[in-house]
Formats: C-alpha cells, sequence, structure tokens
C-alpha cells in the first residue's frame, strides 16, 4: 500500500467523493465526529463540511465522517458544526449546548452550574 498523507487536501470538481479522499478521513477522525459517538468512520457518511451547493470544495479538509443516524440529526434537525481545522470541530446542540470534538475526544465548553447567591 502506498504511503498516505493525512494532511493532503487535493479538492476534486465533483461532489462524488473519490476513495483517495475517504481514505485519508476516515485515517484521520477514525469514528463519527458526533459528540460522544463511537461508530467507525468506516461505517459513516462523509458529510461536506461547507455544502457542496454553496461552493463548499470535495477535499478531505471540509469532508467529516458522520454516522447515519448523526448525519440526519445535522441535516434535518437543528444540530450544526464548523471544522475549526481538520478533526476538530465544534458542534452546536439544538439547547444552545456546545461540544468541541478532537482527537482526544468530545468537550463540553459550556457546563451549566447552579447559581450561587454568594456571587452576587
Amino acid at each position: 500500500r502506498p504511503v498516505i498523507d493525512l494532511a493532503d487536501c487535493i479538492p476534486v470538481d465533483s461532489y462524488e467523493i473519490p476513495e483517495r479522499h475517504r481514505q485519508r478521513v476516515q485515517l484521520r477522525d477514525h469514528t463519527c465526529r458526533f459528540p460522544g459517538c463511537t461508530v467507525s468512520a468506516t461505517r459513516c457518511d462523509l458529510d461536506h463540511s461547507v455544502e457542496h451547493a454553496r461552493g463548499g470544495p470535495t477535499c478531505p479538509c471540509n469532508l467529516v465522517p458522520l454516522c447515519r443516524r448523526h448525519h440526519r440529526a445535522k441535516t434535518f434537525s437543528l444540530w450544526r458544526y464548523v471544522t475549526i481545522q481538520p478533526g476538530h470541530y465544534l458542534w452546536l446542540s439544538p439547547n444552545g449546548r456546545h461540544f468541541l470534538v478532537t482527537p482526544k475526544g468530545p468537550r463540553v465548553l459550556d457546563t451549566p452550574r447552579p447559581l450561587d447567591p454568594d456571587d452576587y
């Protein structure tokens, strides 16, 4: 097998994702990038982070593995994410919670805490 450069980001002109791009994304992200999901990237859809119809390129830096359930949640509900850099994603839940998903795993960014009257 040839060596695969995970930093390679050469776009193609079509919406269809070439196998070489699919392999790079699967090797980079390993699992579905929804917070807490552990479905293998080899079993995931690849989502264009910036929609192809809106000018988003078909290249590894704009592709994110999402299992079918979470791909549908992103497409048909109010779950949203942005790619900070390839492999690092900021998710926004329908109720306004923020999650940072990195190679080290997901992290809640805005954990609510009870109000302490002594703080005021």
